[in-house]
């Protein structure tokens, strides 16, 4: 019941993507997310998804996999300032973390998008929490002046990749699996997400027309680079991708991302590069000429095992540092 609520209250409200029903039943599995609601004068005026994870000591609110940010959403009062905005989120997010007191949790702990620009609610009810940063091209509208605010390096390597790649196309669910697969078999990594999760998530942003499966192929049929998109209403995300073994020096991979960029400005929509704190893959955001936009990872430990476990870590770094 509170779904299909939750269902309702998307249809008249921008709910990020990360945050709506199909993208939580993808990438959660149907029964291990829920919503809590907050309702005011008859209508629901506030929502906030989350996926439980059962772990080592005890349940978790954690980040759902492949999910940039979730948290709460809200419906702000029509015509509210400043202050009656603020007062309206401290409202909700008491409420919320009530809710949360009240589930018997080891740990809570989501990353809000960043549109949430102030933890100070969630501090005074006792959490924690930790800056993250994402890179974003806010207003795709003009290509000219989104090449221009490129590094000069990166758009040398967007124009080499364009042409070491014969075409731009598409991959089925199958075959950009086998294919992106390889990005982590080249650095003996697992792929950190399941192929059921995958299949659920492929076919979920196709059937909501908002993902795309991109591959850049060369002279010889050869995919050299792959890259998967999805989008709201207001931003695109740069989800998936990465080169394939052999191709790293042709920049198919740069090239992939401008052609993003394009498919952004054509649906008229915002580019997130989805952030990393990785040093590496941080700068190669930046490069794009993106703005960086911070954001926030709420956190409440309740279990005090959690917390020794968490604290002989730390010393254990230290200690090695």
């Amino acid at each position: 019941m509170r779904k299909d609520r939750y269902e309702q209250f998307c249809e008249r409200v921008y709910v990020p993507l990360y945050s709506k029903p199909w993208w939580m039943d993808a990438v959660c599995g149907s029964e291990n997310w829920d919503v809590w609601l907050y309702e005011e004068g008859g209508h629901i005026a506030a929502a906030m998804p989350y996926y439980l994870e059962e772990r080592k000591y005890g349940l978790y609110i954690t980040k759902p996999p492949l999910t940039q940010n979730n948290g709460i959403v809200f419906d702000h009062p029509v015509g509210a300032g400043i202050v009656a905005r603020a007062k309206f989120e401290e409202k909700v997010v008491r409420a919320a973390m009530a809710h949360v007191d009240s589930l018997g949790l080891a740990v809570y702990e989501q990353q809000f998008p960043t549109s949430y620009i102030t933890w100070l609610p969630h501090s005074w009810c006792g959490c924690a929490a930790l800056p993250r940063y994402t890179y974003v091209i806010k207003d795709t509208s003009d290509l000219d002046s989104v090449w221009q605010g490129m590094s000069s390096s990166y758009r040398k390597n967007v124009k080499k990749g364009r042409r070491n790649l014969a075409s731009v196309g598409e991959l089925d669910r199958e075959r950009f699996w086998i294919e992106h697969a390889k990005v982590f078999e080249r650095q003996n990594l697992p792929v950190p997400f399941s192929r059921t999760m995958w299949t659920r998530l492929f076919d979920a942003a196709y059937a909501a027309q908002s993902g795309r499966a991109l591959c850049a192929v060369t002279g010889d049929g050869q995919v050299a680079s792959v890259l998967f998109l999805v989008w709201d209403e207001r931003r695109m995300y740069h989800l998936l991708g990465g080169t394939m073994p052999g191709f790293s020096g042709l920049e198919t991979y740069n090239a992939l991302t401008w052609t993003g960029i394009e498919l952004a400005h054509e649906k008229g929509l915002a580019y997130d590069f989805e952030g990393s704190m990785i040093e590496r893959i941080a700068k190669s955001f930046r490069e794009f000429g993106g703005t960086p936009e911070l954001y926030f990872r709420i956190r409440k430990v309740y279990s005090p095992e959690v917390v020794r476990m968490e604290a002989e870590q730390h010393v254990s770094r230290l200690e090695v540092s």
